[in-house]
């Protein structure tokens, strides 16, 4: 009940990420924010291949939490919320043998964790350090043929509304064809039920294609260009 804590109802990596942004989206400033218990909590959940757990009490890890993990860090302007050097090492491995990022090493690469994994990298400013401008132009052309209308995040997979990155035209068309015109929103496919996540990820993939009246992504980050300046605000605050 209200006011119990239970000894396994812990902290979630995800959640941290999704709690944090939410707050920054709404115009708070994080000051009630513990931000070094926050910091040795991501800590204590990354493992010694450089990858994160979302639990202490254990779980999976892969990409997924590598990338909240890096967004925890970038959020409150402190990366001492991981060994960045064994991130990075884990992303690096786990590059494919077909150019996209997997959720680990030796997995199938996946839009998904090839997303986690280069905006990651982005977020730490190690992206050119780390994949040569060779190795980059190949994750883009892994990217590019993963594209028919929508795009599908792994090879041979129905196409989702997820990842719009290249053909403006063909992926706006499809975004559209997703939308529920009855009650809102955007769905996986054509003639599905919207939900709360392809519609975020409908409006994101139009974001980036510059469709009008939709305010622009940064795309590492998940959030609103209004919102990272608001962020990048905070953290000159901070500094001072």
């Amino acid at each position: 009940g209200p006011g119990i804590s239970h000894p396994y109802d812990s902290g979630h990596i995800a959640m941290t990420y999704t709690g944090l942004s939410c707050l920054i989206i709404l115009g708070d400033d994080l000051s009630r924010i513990d931000k070094d218990a926050v910091l040795a909590g991501l800590r204590a959940l990354q493992l010694e291949d450089g990858s994160f757990c979302a639990v202490l009490e254990g779980s999976e890890n892969d990409m997924r939490f590598v990338y909240c993990a890096s967004c925890i860090c970038y959020m409150l302007d402190n990366w001492s919320g991981m060994d960045m050097k064994k991130a990075i090492d884990y992303i690096r491995r786990s590059m494919s043998y077909d150019n996209g990022l997997a959720q680990g090493a030796g997995l199938e690469s996946h839009g998904g964790s090839t997303f986690c994994g280069i905006a990651s990298l982005c977020l730490m400013g190690k992206l050119e350090e780390v994949f040569s401008e060779k190795e980059l132009n190949r994750v883009r052309r892994w990217c590019i043929m993963r594209q028919q209308n929508g795009y599908h995040g792994r090879p041979n997979n129905p196409l989702l509304n997820i990842f719009e990155y290249t053909n403006f035209e063909k992926n706006r068309n499809y975004i559209l064809s997703t939308q529920d015109r009855l009650v809102g929103g955007f769905a996986k496919w054509p003639d599905s039920h919207p939900d709360a996540l392809h519609a975020y990820f409908g409006i994101c993939g139009l974001s980036l294609i510059g469709e009008p009246g939709i305010c622009k992504v940064h795309p590492a980050l998940n959030v609103s260009t209004r919102t990272s300046d608001r962020l990048h605000h905070l953290h000159q605050i901070w500094k001072t």
